[in-house]
């Protein structure tokens, strides 16, 4: 097998799994197609997914754009799979955001319907915004292409 570098590894994997999701036929207006689309996709495809997604919506718009953009839905599985690859500071990002989102503390399907569709206030965003601050400030201590990489490169 050609040795790929993390990037690649990590790009080849989210390409493939942004193709499945494309070639699918389901209800992008629903939280629950989309989610049992990407719980349906393999393993490392699924973990690189909800990681890169996380990533990209957070470094472009912050953490009221990853919830309201929908993404937020994987926010439970995105903690789990940051604590898998070792990315724990990120992981604790992504959990103190639940509370500001989810004050009830809805769970599961409730939880997933709540978010899907939220709407942020003011004072919500504000609070995200100083996660955005500390998810920022990691790029130097947590390296989560490094940590993501590595991770698969020992699936391989």
């Amino acid at each position: 097998m050609e040795n790929l570098s993390n990037r690649a590894l990590i790009s080849r994997l989210y390409s493939s799994a942004d193709q499945q999701l494309e070639n699918l036929d389901f209800d992008r207006e629903r939280w629950s197609p989309w989610y049992q689309a990407v719980q349906g996709l393999a393993g490392p495809e699924k973990l690189v997914y909800v990681i890169v997604k996380l990533n990209q919506t957070v470094t472009n718009g912050g953490f009221s754009e990853f919830y309201e953009s929908s993404h937020g839905v994987f926010a439970p599985e995105i903690i789990h799979a940051l604590n898998e690859i070792k990315a724990v500071a990120s992981a604790e990002i992504v959990t103190d955001s639940l509370p500001i989102v989810n004050p009830t503390g809805l769970l599961d399907e409730a939880y997933k319907a709540f978010v899907f569709n939220i709407q942020l206030s003011e004072q919500q965003r504000e609070q995200l915004y100083a996660l955005d601050v500390r998810y920022d400030g990691l790029q130097d201590e947590e390296n989560l292409e490094d940590l993501l990489g590595g991770y698969l490169q020992g699936m391989v």
